[in-house]
């Protein structure tokens, strides 16, 4: 049975006697993968959805070559199935055990974009080559498309749902937006409510660096679908800090967890008035999720318990900046969304209101400050890669893993030297 690991890292260790808010980060870590373990042990099944409409000439070819990498990559124990989809889906590969790079180089014919898009139909068809697999193993659909949708279904609310469902039976998606007219808001959505990463990229090189992230993570999983529950005490009220995905039922989704590695939630914390001196608990947390067999896991947390202090002796205490740098993260991938949607409404003097306010925010964040450099760059020269920067940088930054020691900020200088999964 694997266990993974609970750790609440409060940004400082006590909290005020006259009641106000503790910031928190909730670690779930994974152990470090057996030295008896395999890598790549956990079959991969992949369904690689590719939109050949007639808004994706351009890269499709690219996209083609990528196919061919993909099944390059995949061994005797991994299978493959191929999906295009115009007008309507058409299934060039069933689900097939690797290799299946001369099946996928011989799809020559279907490699000539034309129509228009099902992205739907084409979703679900590769959602169904990977229905009823056996336990044991990681199903997974590869959409690659611009997301712009005008055949089939195009509510983009039901689409995520459909995502979600199948997730909920064992089919995850993950998206990878393809061209310069990406409707990167329905295909990260599509990718978290689907268990899955987002991705974008144009040439062969960028398509192959996105597969061998994923790749690298398939092969890495010990447990699938997270979800936390979290309990305040009496007097505590909990408010999650940047993009969360949360349940019906209150729960937050953290997605799947890699071996060696953490995910993270951010957590504000408002409190009540205690007394000083006393020690108070503040918070405790379940966490539940499926191993590769399919059986459910529950792992508690020890609870959450601090001192209460005066003013004075709370000010003395120093403020972890580790978990401050995590706090600013989760803030500046939510404030990115709000940048987004104010370009997408035309709102351009609002959103570069936004952007300065956001300078004065997170500035002296090292890495951050790159990223709005970066923005102000793409706002001069290409407003919509500027949009798929904000997009995709700010929902990786929400769905990252991370290494589990020490608890550091993304800006760690040993990126290199990681596994791709871990790298951002």
């Amino acid at each position: 049975m694997i266990q993974p690991e609970i750790i609440f890292s409060p940004v400082k260790l006590g909290i005020p006697a006259q009641g106000g808010t503790l910031d928190v980060v909730l670690r779930v870590q994974a152990p470090d993968q057996p030295a008896d373990l395999v890598p790549g042990r956990t079959p991969i099944r992949l369904a690689l959805v590719i939109d050949k409409s007639g808004s994706l000439w351009e890269p499709l070819a690219e996209a083609f070559k990528f196919a061919t990498y993909v099944a390059g990559r995949m061994t005797a124990a991994d299978q493959l199935a191929l999906v295009v989809y115009d007008d309507v889906a058409k299934t060039l590969l069933p689900l097939h055990h690797a290799p299946a790079c001369v099946m996928v180089e011989q799809t020559t014919d279907e490699r000539c974009a034309g129509g228009r898009t099902n992205l739907f139909g084409g979703w679900q068809e590769g959602a169904r080559q990977l229905e009823g697999g056996k336990a044991g193993s990681t199903s997974r659909v590869i959409l690659m498309s611009d997301g712009q949708i005008n055949r089939g279904l195009d509510d983009e609310d039901a689409i995520i749902r459909h995502c979600s469902d199948w997730h909920a039976m064992g089919v995850s998606t993950s998206t990878i937006g393809l061209g310069l007219s990406v409707n990167e808001g329905l295909l990260t959505a599509m990718a978290r409510a689907g268990g899955g990463q987002q991705y974008y990229g144009w040439t062969t090189k960028e398509l192959q660096d996105c597969f061998d992230e994923e790749f690298s993570l398939l092969q890495a999983l010990c447990l699938q679908q997270l979800e936390v529950i979290l309990m305040p005490a009496p007097g505590v009220i909990v408010e999650p800090v940047g993009l969360v995905q949360q349940n019906a039922d209150s729960s937050f989704r953290l997605g799947n967890l890699a071996w060696g590695a953490e995910a993270r939630l951010a957590l504000r914390l408002h409190i009540s008035p205690g007394i000083a001196g006393s020690t108070r608990e503040l918070l405790r947390a379940s966490l539940r999720s499926r191993n590769f067999a399919g059986k459910l896991c529950n792992t508690q947390a020890s609870p959450l318990r601090l001192p209460v202090l005066d003013q004075q002796a709370l000010d003395a205490l120093s403020a972890v900046a580790a978990v401050e740098d995590r706090l600013l993260e989760a803030r500046f991938a939510k404030a990115s969304q709000a940048f987004c949607r104010l370009v997408n409404r035309g709102d351009s003097d609002e959103a570069f209101a936004l952007l300065d306010e956001l300078d004065a925010r997170f500035s002296q964040h090292p890495w951050l400050r790159g990223r709005l450099f970066g923005l102000r760059e793409f706002a001069v020269n290409d407003l919509k890669m500027m949009m798929k920067e904000a997009e995709f940088s700010s929902q990786q930054m929400a769905r990252c893993l991370v290494g589990k020691e020490p608890l550091m900020c993304s800006a760690d200088q040993s990126d290199a030297l990681k596994p791709p999964y871990l790298r951002h």
